[in-house]
């Protein structure tokens, strides 16, 4: 084992956080839990994780699950094709594998939404592959251990990044010392506030010795977001017992707000246009569009567009996403008065 990788795994398994994943690491557990935690930070992802558990304790009761059920539980989180992904990994796993759950890193890369990452990470813990996990937390360690200059979303950064971790791996205990890695950039290795006087590895750390901490890691400038005109019409009617009801529809398999339920919509490049009669406008950021929404009222009775159903406005609720759930009580009053 290599030296650094000892002294990781001394401090590790003195200081890992008490997380409920790791009490009894199984695969379908580890890996529900590896999907929240994508773009999620921890103390958010862990109630979520509770949830899913106590509402799908194994893989067929996930595959079995609606797909309505799955996604409003995800609610919340964001980027909703990982729940997608998983609900249909969930379905192939029983109906290809009759519900056996994969063993090697390459079976479960092979699974819809399950990158290198995610796989070598339920490989590595729950079967003792001796395969390298490489996420944020990791290349940041890395990078400042070795003060690897080049950009680590390049080929050159990225493999260099690899060579390290594959040498670095324990063969012995490989789940923990990838968890080691990443547990030492969350808690250690932090992006703006290094903890480098409490850092196991800082002797022979290259970027501590150089001044270069705050440099690493390198990587590519970002692009500006672009910038994103929504135009939701709420199709609306009064029901027999005369309150009021609005049109709402489930979204495409694909693209954005995959399976959620939404108004109709159009959307396209951000424009200069005035929407005197609508409701808005709605600030919206996602990691590439900077969304503003605008919300207008269709006098519709018969309005079916696509698969959807009538909601009651005041009292009824959908599987929304972020950009319409946040505003639902202004919404709401303003549909009211108007």
């Amino acid at each position: 084992m290599h030296p650094l990788t000892q002294k990781l795994l001394s401090w590790y398994r003195e200081n890992a956080r008490d997380l409920p994943w790791r009490a009894a690491p199984e695969p379908y557990s580890i890996w529900l839990s590896e999907v929240i935690l994508q773009q999620t930070r921890v103390a958010q992802g862990k109630g979520y994780w509770e949830r899913f558990l106590s509402a799908f304790p194994t893989v067929a009761d996930l595959a079995a699950a609606p797909t309505e059920q799955v996604m409003s539980l995800w609610k919340g989180l964001g980027y909703y094709s990982r729940a997608r992904n998983l609900h249909l990994a969930a379905q192939r796993i029983v109906s290809e594998r009759n519900g056996q759950l994969p063993v090697k890193a390459e079976e479960w890369a092979a699974l819809p939404g399950i990158g290198p990452y995610t796989a070598a990470a339920i490989a590595s813990i729950c079967f003792h592959e001796a395969i390298p996990v490489i996420d944020g937390n990791v290349q940041r360690v890395m990078s400042r251990l070795f003060d690897i200059a080049e950009p680590v979303d390049r080929k050159a950064g990225r493999k260099a990044i690899e060579a390290f971790c594959a040498e670095l791996v324990a063969t012995e205990a490989p789940g923990d010392s990838n968890q080691g890695w990443m547990e030492l950039g969350a808690l250690v290795c932090t992006p703006q506030s290094p903890d480098c006087l409490n850092c196991p590895l800082s002797e022979s750390c290259l970027s501590r010795e150089r001044g270069t901490q705050m440099q690493r890691p390198v990587k590519q400038p970002k692009k500006s977001p672009l910038e994103w005109d929504v135009q939701f019409l709420i199709p609306l009617r009064k029901s027999r017992s005369g309150r009021w009801e609005w049109w709402v529809e489930t979204r495409p398999e694909k693209g954005i707000w995959s399976q959620l339920e939404a108004f109709p919509c159009v959307m396209g490049p951000k424009s200069d246009g005035a929407h005197p009669d609508a409701f808005g406008p709605v600030q919206h950021i996602l990691t590439h569009r900077k969304m503003t929404a605008w919300f207008k009222v269709e006098d519709a009775p018969d309005a079916k567009r696509g698969h959807g159903r009538w909601v009651n406005v005041e009292q009824g609720d959908a599987n929304w996403p972020r950009i319409i759930d946040k505003v639902l009580p202004e919404l709401r009053s303003w549909i009211v008065k108007n």
